[in-house]
C-alpha cells in the first residue's frame, strides 16, 4: 500500500508538471504567471527530469537485480527508439501547423522563429538536422535528452546497483567535465549546441534515479535543518525573482547577472533551487489531502497517461502559438491576452478528456510500479 502510495505522487507531480509546461508553452496568457517559473530559478523541466528519473529507477532497478543489466539495456534503448518516433512525429506535426498558420496570415515570424526557419529556407539540411538530432525546434527539444537519458539508464544503474555514492560521483564528474570544459552535443544545420545538454542534465535524472533506490525503504523524513536551509533557499529565490513583490525594482536584474542559471547547461542556481524545492515537496505531509482528492486523482490520471499526454500538449502549444501568431497583427495585447487564457484553459481540459478516455477505452487496472517518464512510454 505504501508503494502503491508513491506511485500515486508520482503520477500526481508528473501530471501537475504537464498542466504547468502547456501553460508555459502558450507564451502570453494569464496563467502563464503562476506557474513556477515565475517564483524561484528553476522550473517544470527540472522538475520533468528529475519524476522521469524517479520513475525509471522506481521499475528499472528490480528488473536490473531480476533479470541483469542486459535485459534493462534492451528495454531502455526500445524506449529510446519509440521517442525519437515520437519526437519526429511531433516535430513535423508542428511545422505543417506553423506552414499553414503563415499561409493563411502571411505572419513570417511563423516560419522563421525557434529554428523554423532553417527547415523551410533549406529543407534538404533542415529535415536532415531534425532526422539525426541535431536540429531541434523550440519547444520541442526536451524528447532528444529524454532519448540520451534512456541510453543513459543502464550506465547510471550499474553504477548504482554496486554504489549509489559512486553513481553520485560519476554523475558529479560528468556534469562539472561539460562545464568546465564546454562540452556539450554540437547543432547543426543551425550553429550553436543543443537547448538542453544531456551532459549537465543527466545530474538531475540520476538523483532521480537514486531517489528512487534510497525512497524504496520508505519516504524521507524531515530534518528541521535540512527543512529550514530548504525553505531558506526557496524563500530567497522567489524574494529575488520577483523583485520583493514588486517593490525592489532591479534586484532581479542584479541577482541573475551573478548567478549561474543557465538552463542549456543547468546552473548551479537553478540545481540548488531544484533540490531544495523537491526536499520540500518530498517531506511535505499536507500534500497527501490534495493527492488523493478527487481533483489529485485526476491529475494523476495525466501522469499515467503521461506520453500521450505529453504528445498532446506539444499539438495544443504548437496550434496556440499558430493561431496567436497569427492573429497577431490584427488584434490588440488585450484581446491576445484574453484568447490566449481561455485557449489554455481549454486545452488543459481537453488533457483531462483524453485522459480519461485513454483509461476508460482500456481495461481497468490499478497503477503499476512500472511508471516510465511520460507514463506509459
Amino acid at each position: 500500500m505504501a508503494k502503491a502510495r508513491r506511485i500515486g505522487d508520482i503520477d500526481f507531480w508528473r501530471g501537475a508538471v504537464l498542466i504547468a509546461i502547456l501553460v508555459d508553452h502558450i507564451p502570453g496568457n494569464l496563467l502563464e504567471r503562476a506557474t513556477p517559473r515565475n517564483f524561484g530559478l528553476s522550473d517544470s523541466a527540472e522538475a520533468f527530469v528529475f519524476i522521469s528519473g524517479l520513475s525509471v529507477g522506481m521499475i528499472y532497478g528490480p528488473r536490473a537485480r531480476e533479470r541483469g543489466l542486459s535485459a534493462v539495456a534492451r528495454g531502455c534503448l526500445q524506449r529510446a527508439v519509440k521517442l525519437y518516433g515520437v519526437h519526429i512525429a511531433l516535430t513535423l506535426g508542428a511545422l505543417v501547423i506553423f506552414a499553414c498558420a503563415f499561409w493563411t496570415s502571411g505572419v513570417e515570424d511563423l516560419i522563421e522563429a525557434h529554428g523554423r526557419s532553417y527547415v523551410f529556407d533549406s529543407p534538404a539540411a533542415g529535415f536532415a538536422g531534425v532526422a539525426v538530432l541535431s536540429h531541434q525546434l523550440g519547444y520541442f527539444n526536451i524528447l532528444p535528452l529524454y532519448i540520451v537519458l534512456m541510453l543513459w539508464t543502464p550506465v547510471a544503474l550499474a553504477l548504482a546497483l554496486r554504489d549509489l555514492r559512486l553513481a553520485l560521483a560519476v554523475s558529479v564528474a560528468l556534469y562539472a567535465a561539460s562545464r568546465i570544459f564546454e562540452l556539450r552535443p554540437p547543432s547543426w544545420p543551425e550553429p550553436g549546441a543543443w537547448f538542453f545538454n544531456p551532459l549537465t542534465w543527466q545530474l538531475v535524472f540520476t538523483l532521480g534515479l537514486v531517489a528512487s533506490v534510497v525512497w524504496a525503504r520508505g519516504a524521507p523524513r524531515a530534518s528541521p535543518a535540512a527543512v529550514f536551509l530548504c525553505l531558506l533557499v526557496v524563500a530567497v529565490a522567489a524574494v529575488v525573482v520577483t523583485g520583493a513583490g514588486g517593490t525592489v525594482p532591479g534586484l532581479r536584474e542584479a541577482a541573475f547577472a551573478h548567478l549561474d542559471l543557465a538552463k542549456q547547461d543547468l546552473g548551479t542556481a537553478r540545481l540548488a533551487h531544484f533540490v531544495a524545492l523537491a526536499y520540500l515537496v518530498a517531506v511535505a505531509p499536507q500534500t497527501k489531502r490534495l493527492i488523493e482528492s478527487r481533483a489529485g486523482h485526476a491529475v494523476q490520471r495525466l501522469g499515467r497517461n503521461g506520453l500521450a499526454t505529453f504528445a498532446a500538449g506539444c499539438v495544443i502549444s504548437a496550434l496556440g502559438q499558430a493561431a496567436l501568431g497569427a492573429a497577431h497583427p490584427y488584434s490588440s495585447a488585450g484581446i491576445e491576452r484574453w484568447a490566449g487564457l481561455a485557449y489554455t484553459l481549454a486545452g488543459i481540459a481537453v488533457l483531462f478528456a483524453l485522459a480519461r478516455w485513454i483509461e476508460c477505452r482500456n481495461t481497468p487496472a490499478p497503477p503499476a510500479p512500472a511508471a516510465l517518464p511520460f507514463g506509459a512510454v
